[in-house]
């Protein structure tokens, strides 16, 4: 055997281990999905509501629940030592009870972040605590124990 089968065999060998060694790793992997903002059209409540919502805060889009009508824009920020929230909503006046707005986190500890109230032809609540809540990622706006709205940040 020639010194040219050998280097030959080890660089098979060597590749071969390689391919092994990677997909091996690729199957151990996790693979983080990937989360892309996507711009937030709050035009139509901004103009209701005679208020803009500065480009420097989070802005979801509230789903509405099944059997609920309207729509809604939650922000967040913290900056500053200080954690804003704020919801603007376009529901119905509720025959009885109140909409009330929730800050969830993923262990599903709850804040109440306060009752909406009605203002320029909608609903809005505004939020602000010296604590960093930017963890509780998802709300809740509720009328008594039914979810009306919710969203993630």
């Amino acid at each position: 055997m020639g010194r040219k089968e050998v280097f030959v065999g080890l660089f098979v060998i060597l590749v071969v281990l390689g391919i092994i060694f990677g997909v091996k790793k690729a199957k151990e992997a996790k693979i983080k999905p990937l989360n892309i903002p996507t711009p937030v059209p709050t035009q139509g409540l901004e103009g209701r509501f005679k208020l803009s919502i500065p480009d420097d805060v989070e802005k979801i889009n509230l789903q509405i629940a099944f059997g609920f009508e309207g729509q809604g824009v939650a922000t967040r920020k913290f900056a500053n030592g200080v954690f804003s929230h704020i919801i603007i909503a376009d529901l119905p006046e509720p025959a009885s009870g109140n909409y009330q707005a929730w800050l969830i986190k993923d262990d599903n500890t709850k804040i109440s972040t306060g009752v909406l109230k009605l203002a320029k032809g909608g609903y809005l609540l505004e939020f602000s605590s010296n604590i960093n809540y930017s963890d509780y990622k998802k709300i809740e706006v509720k009328l008594d124990d039914k979810i009306v709205m919710t969203g993630s940040f």
